[in-house]
């Protein structure tokens, strides 16, 4: 699912997010004039000193359109961040937001492999991460490429640009930290 505008990484990810969780494959989203909708939807939700959308703003969208409720969280540990991310999928069995870029870009995971399966073990390690970047195939000169829709990336390529968000990038009382857009337990 591509954003049609630079802007609109958060709409882009809503329309993932949905597409991700519908079962019936018989509503997909993917319409420019609906992403630039979600994206006003999830701007007016947000305080961004930006004039964007935040992922306040992406977590309401996403709990108010029907998929369930979503948080935001900042983890300051990356390697918590995504057993956290890990776990919220196994128990929910929905999609996980990532901010991306200290802030600046969304990215969707949906999904993850993993040494233990998080059912089973409260120890596990996740060892793949599967993603999809709104932004593909463009990517950022500063960031790197955009993955390929369904990558599953290591850890590691995935900390060159999931890294912690800059406290000065958007005004909240989240400490700094990695940013995740959160499917909670209905």
């Amino acid at each position: 699912m591509p954003q049609y505008t630079f802007d609109w990484c958060v709409a882009a990810s809503i329309q993932m997010a949905h597409n991700l969780i519908d079962a019936t494959g018989g509503a997909t989203w993917s319409d420019p004039t609906q992403q630039g909708n979600l994206w006003e939807m999830a701007r007016a939700r947000s305080s961004d000193s930006f004039n964007g959308a935040n992922p306040y703003g992406w977590a309401e969208v996403l709990t108010q359109s029907g998929m369930g409720p979503y948080g935001v969280v900042s983890i300051t540990d990356y390697g918590t961040a995504l057993l956290t991310a890990a776990r919220a999928i196994t128990d929910t069995g929905r999609p996980v937001g990532l901010v991306m870029w200290s802030g600046r870009h969304a990215w969707v995971m949906s999904g993850f492999e993993s040494i233990g399966d998080p059912r089973h073990f409260q120890e596990f390690s996740v060892t793949g991460v599967r993603v999809q970047d709104p932004l593909y195939p463009y990517g950022s000169g500063q960031w790197g490429p955009s993955p390929p829709p369904n990558s599953l990336l290591t850890p590691e390529q995935l900390a060159t640009q999931f890294v912690v968000r800059e406290p000065r990038r958007w005004s909240s009382n989240l400490p700094a930290g990695y940013l995740l857009v959160l499917p909670l337990p209905a």
